[in-house]
């Protein structure tokens, strides 16, 4: 007897039966939850409070923002969330003394964000942590198994970033 909702080769209804597929999917999906899981628990240990999305909306200015800082449409897209959403997170960061907000001189409009020393430490700690924990996983495969997991994973990155529709609107250039 089939499981409900599945097809007779394990595909999703309605999706073509190409093997292997339901398979990787679930895989992905599995590894997807896992290293959410795993960084909800190092944001979970750290006193900071940083969350997860405003981890993401920080790295950037951690990887060299320069002395005039990043806009704020910048941080949105490496986030993947919309420049209100950014302005909000980042109204909170600036409270908290993790980022300083200021207007570009050559654009008024034009808001850009640098960290302070003390979000520098807080996101150097956590980017630390997480590393940690990535490197205590990934180091228990051989190192011709982290080759080969490493070119595939870059390879189903760019499958899913070339098959993902890009959001309608400039919200990158925004902010």
């Amino acid at each position: 007897m089939r499981e409900a909702g599945k097809s007779e080769t394990g595909s999703a209804p309605g999706l073509p039966g190409e093997p292997g597929v339901e398979d990787l999917a679930q895989a992905a999906d599995r590894l997807f939850y896992a290293m959410r899981r795993s960084r909800a628990a190092t944001v979970g240990q750290y006193a900071a409070g940083l969350s997860l999305a405003q981890l993401a909306l920080l790295t950037p200015l951690a990887e060299g923002a320069g002395d005039e800082g990043l806009p704020v449409g910048r941080l949105a897209a490496h986030a993947e969330v919309s420049v209100p959403t950014a302005t909000r997170m980042l109204k909170q960061l600036e409270g908290k003394n993790v980022v300083t907000r200021r207007r570009s001189p050559q654009d008024e409009r034009q808001v850009l964000i640098r960290l302070t020393q003390e979000g520098a430490e807080h996101l150097a700690v956590m980017q630390a942590q997480l590393r940690a924990r990535q490197y205590a996983a990934l180091s228990q495969f051989t190192p011709q198994e982290r080759h080969v997991l490493a070119a595939q994973l870059h390879r189903l990155a760019g499958v899913i970033s070339e098959t993902t529709p890009r959001p309608a609107g400039p919200a990158a250039d925004e902010g």
